[in-house]
């Protein structure tokens, strides 16, 4: 008997690495060609919605399908992101804000819909509880799919009756009593609700508000690589750690007996590649990773959804739902606390622009990822100089030709008073009528 989860047999570790490399290959090879998210999950999404309808919804019920059709939407509105920014450099850098808006309402939401999730366990765990022990409740939420969400559950393990009879569910109730765990009668999934789910959203919500760098999402130069990614530079470790920590928490405590592969694998699918050969992308690997496995539960919940041979059992150890808790909270707590403090000493807002500029790690995807234009764009708000910042540009002075920080309710350049761009290297701001200080701007003739 593990910690988190049992030892389980041999094919469910082979199925793991399996799972883990799947999710990674699929969402690299939306990167490098952004056709193919259009194509598999635009177009082949929207052709599956009948038979996901006709073949996965008597299985486990309308909210799987709820999630399939939001992830559709936010997959193609992520690569669309990447698409069009790839084309339209200029206005991409305009509208960055409205990037950073869309991609902050997807997370948001998300962690919010866990949040509510985490706080109904905790007030219905009695009902949940009271439910396992209940053969009645056990059989009606078999009666109510297609498939059997309570046989093969550890519970049921050594029942002699025959199995779907009275008898057997009765023998089932027994063993769920015994064990205290308790029985979600709306989808069926085993949980255990106590204290650390107030502590787990307490953690979401903090995670929430230290998403930084909106304003300041790009795409990366062609000139920086064979492979243009869409840029959340902010979006660096202390906030990926502290954002895994709680989604691991989340789902332990409502999707414990999943978490093996929807935590695991798949937080490693996308946390691997953001810090490693993919540095600054979390968000890309994140939306696709997920598009993945929500998709794959929904076209196959015969094999991932119901008890199966796939199935990692979690231990249901409360210990372990406590400590999962207490990691996720500890962790966003000393990131709010980091993020009070950056914005303290720099006086950074932390959403129109970039927060955490002196991470290594943000240094490290400046330097791969953006050309002159962009490393001036990044810090045409703030006094320090991408120079200051160890960025090593090309040129000490910003680039004429390059991009102009705005945020679509100005009425006036409010860049920060240094050698910058010039307004007019954006005409459409210059058509806008966009008050600014001439005496700040870079001339061909200036460089020169």
């Amino acid at each position: 008997m593990g910690f988190l989860w049992e030892v389980g047999p041999i094919w469910v570790y082979l199925f793991w690495i399996l799972i883990f490399a799947l999710q990674m290959l699929v969402a690299e090879v939306h990167r490098r060609w952004t056709w193919t998210a259009f194509a598999l999950w635009t177009v082949g999404g929207v052709l599956l919605i009948p038979y996901v309808i006709i073949h996965g919804v008597p299985m486990v019920g309308w909210f799987p399908f709820g999630k399939f059709i939001i992830m559709l939407a936010t997959a193609t509105m992520t690569a669309f992101l990447l698409h069009w920014g790839k084309r339209n450099p200029l206005k991409a850098r305009r509208y960055a804000i409205w990037f950073g808006v869309a991609l902050w309402i997807g997370l948001a939401v998300n962690v919010m819909e866990a949040n509510i999730r985490d706080l109904t366990i905790y007030f219905e765990a009695d009902t949940y509880r009271a439910c396992a022990v209940n053969f009645q409740c056990l059989m009606d939420i078999d009666a109510s799919r297609s498939i059997s969400m309570i046989e093969g559950l550890p519970e049921t393990r050594g029942i002699t009756a025959a199995s779907g009879s009275v008898a057997w569910y009765q023998a089932a109730a027994e063993a769920f009593k015994a064990s205290g765990v308790g029985i979600d009668p709306a989808t069926g999934f085993r949980t255990i609700g106590g204290y650390w789910n107030l502590l787990s959203a307490a953690a979401g919500v903090l995670n929430i508000i230290t998403i930084t760098g909106l304003g300041k999402i790009f795409i990366s130069s062609s000139k920086k690589g064979k492979v243009q990614g869409l840029i959340w530079a902010d979006m660096a470790w202390p906030w990926v750690i502290a954002y895994d920590l709680w989604n691991h928490s989340f789902l332990y405590n409502s999707l414990a007996d999943y978490t093996w592969y929807c935590t695991l694998a798949l937080l490693l699918a996308c946390t691997i590649p953001a810090f490693t050969w993919a540095k600054g992308q979390w968000i890309w690997f994140r939306c696709f990773t997920l598009m993945f496995w929500i998709a794959a539960n929904n076209i196959l919940p015969e094999l991932l959804v119901r008890p199966s041979i796939m199935t990692n059992y979690a231990t249901m150890n409360p210990m372990a739902n406590i400590i999962c808790a207490w990691l996720a909270l500890i962790s966003n707590v000393a990131l709010f606390v980091y993020w009070l403090y950056k914005m303290k000493k720099h006086h950074r807002n932390p959403w129109t622009n970039c927060l955490f500029f002196e991470l290594g790690a943000f240094r490290k995807v400046v330097k791969l990822y953006a050309d002159d234009k962009d490393k001036y764009f990044l810090t045409d708000f703030i006094p320090e100089t991408p120079s200051g910042l160890g960025f090593e540009p090309e040129s000490p002075v910003p680039p004429a030709d390059g991009y102009v920080g705005w945020m679509p309710w100005w009425k006036e350049d409010k860049r920060y008073p240094k050698l910058r761009t010039p307004l007019s290297a954006d005409p459409k701001l210059v058509e806008k009528g966009i008050k600014s200080d001439p005496s700040w701007d870079v001339t061909k003739e200036k460089k020169a």
